[in-house]
């Protein structure tokens, strides 16, 4: 899951957005799954994304669905205790003489 967020992460419901479209807020899901030894995949064309931020971790779910081999393919996906990034470094390595 990658999430478009406008100027901060918040709790939110974030639509499902297709893979390389970053104009708007929404949440660009993937799911990979094995079935016996073959690994399958595919991303979310419809659905939604509900995030919850509580002290400095994200927790929620997913629901949506896509298309795999032809298949219609609902899914719902529960997460929780993920921690947040870290921030961003804001130091220049730059050489300074």
């Amino acid at each position: 899951m990658l999430l478009h967020f406008r100027d901060s992460l918040v709790s939110a419901s974030y639509p499902a957005v297709a893979p390389g479209d970053t104009t708007a807020p929404g949440a660009v899901v993937t799911v990979r799954y094995l079935n016996r030894d073959v690994s399958r995949g595919f991303f979310f064309d419809t659905g939604a994304v509900l995030v919850r931020r509580e002290a400095g971790r994200l927790g929620g779910h997913l629901q949506g669905s896509g298309i795999e081999s032809g298949i219609r393919t609902p899914t719902r996906i529960q997460f929780r205790d993920v921690p947040l990034p870290l921030p961003a470094d804001t130091t220049s390595c730059a050489f300074v003489p």
